[in-house]
């Protein structure tokens, strides 16, 4: 496990600059420990894969726009529900390959991905679809107790994970975002589409889930603080765990490269679109904004995945990418690397969000993704706090985590969710996770100054939506009352750059003052 001299080694100096300027403006603010991470410059050509693929990105956007409305749509929705079946099979897959001991096949992919497809396309109604996936796996070569398991996790949730895609696929259908880039063949970055590289990832992920079965058993999950020095400047006691069982927890490249692969094994291919159920009330908040004068700022950016669908559907935005670890920072730049030449900015800030270098009331809007149920209580209300404080009055904040106790009433999920919150906080080490599924998260904002305005459930996570009032308007949460989404204009197609400069392009012209009209507290997503 590398020491935190070279994991800040890793982190290569023209990437990486102690932000003096910053600390200057925090007026005795502690920030000696926070680095702004900046991109390297990229090749003057685009590799031929990455050239082909663009090629063929155009081809197919002009062939798209050339059909009638209708053929378009059957086709948006025959891609979206073969590429969502496939990834929930092959994920399906990987679960049962590293919860077992041998390498025998158990599942017959293509045949889940068919029964997939069908029901998410609706052209199979089947009340269960579980029992149909479970008839195609080869029963014989698993253990009885495993396919017990499987067949009962299966039949409790495989028809929320599959309301998940069939919501998101009325989402792209309607124009309401983007379809997602990393689904499309023409688009997805190579390590999704090319076998060698998929393969390799896949081998990596089972032989750390070996690692992780032993910690596991053992009930390891602080190996950090065998090599860290806690030091609350710099990793808190609270951050040095192995969360998940996972090597290295936050702090090593391989972790940053195996995590995304890991949570979608967790969630059966369904993590990026629980995440992207943010993405309807961006683009509510977008509507009546000019992109090239919003500052936008994510919280805890992990790998950066959701700040790169954020980036491909609003590609003018200036992001900021706020991320405790240089390796998940470091993440975060190669996977936005894919925006770069293409407008907007991208500022990576090395930081931890109790204490973030950036000034009062600079952001827009502010998105965090499942942050808080790693968080002990006392500092999810410093955070929160952090949050306001940055956030303009009139932005918003659009926050997605685990659901909680009381949540999935509307779904017929409550007891299903309180079983998994009773069993998952031991089994996945998530030691702050019982205290999270307890906090009135909208009693907790509101105490930070946010005003609650909406919240929506898809599976196991929940989005909510909060506002910063302006001086002296009521903090009294808005209306949640929710009705069927109106069909809106779909963003433009052309991407997002991440330009290279060492500092932020700041908005030549400030947002109009005003609160900009939006249905973001009555429109069901």
């Amino acid at each position: 496990m590398p020491h935190a001299s070279s994991i800040t080694a890793r982190v290569t100096a023209n990437r990486v600059n102690v932000d003096h300027a910053h600390q200057r403006r925090r007026r005795g603010r502690s920030s000696t420990t926070c680095r702004r991470a900046t991109n390297a410059s990229s090749p003057a050509v685009d590799a031929p894969a990455d050239a082909f693929r663009r090629a063929l990105e155009d081809l197919r956007a002009r062939v798209n726009d050339a059909l009638p409305v209708e053929a378009r749509r059957a086709a948006t929705r025959a891609a979206y529900a073969s590429s969502a079946s496939l990834r929930f099979a092959f994920f399906l897959s990987q679960v049962v390959s590293n919860s077992r001991e041998t390498d025998a096949r158990d599942l017959d992919v293509a045949a889940i991905a068919q029964v997939v497809g069908r029901v998410v396309l609706g052209t199979d109604t089947a009340d269960k679809p579980a029992a149909m996936v479970t008839k195609t796996m080869d029963g014989e070569e698993m253990a009885n107790e495993q396919a017990e398991s499987v067949n009962a996790f299966l039949e409790s949730n495989m028809g929320a994970i599959l309301d998940v895609f069939k919501r998101e696929m009325e989402f792209v259908e309607d124009g309401v975002y983007k379809f997602p880039y990393d689904m499309d063949p023409a688009t997805a970055p190579a390590s999704q589409w090319n076998p060698v590289a998929v393969s390799a990832l896949a081998r990596a992920n089972a032989r750390d889930q070996r690692e992780v079965a032993k910690r596991r058993e053992a009930q390891k999950g602080q190996e950090l603080r065998e090599t860290y020095v806690a030091d609350p400047k710099r990793y808190p006691d609270y951050y040095l765990q192995n969360f998940h069982y996972q090597t290295d927890g936050w702090l090593s490249a391989q972790s940053a490269r195996l995590y995304d692969f890991q949570v979608e094994c967790l969630f059966l291919g369904s993590a990026d679109a629980m995440r992207r159920r943010a993405l309807p009330y961006i683009a509510d908040f977008m509507r009546n904004r000019d992109a090239k004068t919003t500052k936008h700022l994510d919280v805890a950016s992990g790998t950066g995945r959701f700040l790169s669908f954020v980036r491909d559907n609003h590609p003018e935005l200036q992001s900021t990418a706020l991320e405790l670890s240089p390796h998940y920072l470091e993440a975060t730049r190669k996977i936005n690397k894919r925006f770069e030449g293409k407008g907007g900015s991208l500022r990576l800030v090395e930081a931890n969000a109790e204490e973030m270098p950036l000034e009062d009331n600079e952001f827009d809007m502010i998105t965090n993704v499942y942050l808080f149920h790693e968080l002990p209580r006392p500092v999810r209300v410093t955070v929160a706090k952090e949050m306001a404080r940055v956030l303009k009055p009139g932005g918003k904040l659009f926050f997605v985590d685990s659901v909680q106790i009381g949540d999935g009433k509307d779904i017929g999920m409550e007891s299903a969710y309180e079983l998994a919150i009773d069993r998952f906080p031991a089994f996945n080490h998530e030691p702050y996770y019982k205290d999270y599924s307890v906090t009135n998260l909208v009693e907790l904002f509101e105490e930070a100054g946010l005003r609650h305005e909406a919240t929506s459930e898809a599976w196991v996570s929940k989005t909510m939506v909060f506002s910063k009032p302006f001086d002296g308007q009521d903090m009294t949460t808005a209306s949640s009352e929710v009705v069927e989404p109106q069909e809106v204009e779909a963003p433009s197609a052309v991407v997002e750059n991440m330009k290279s400069e060492t500092t932020p392009i700041e908005a030549e012209t400030e947002p109009e003052s005003s609160e900009p009209e939006s249905d973001i507290g009555t429109r069901k997503f």
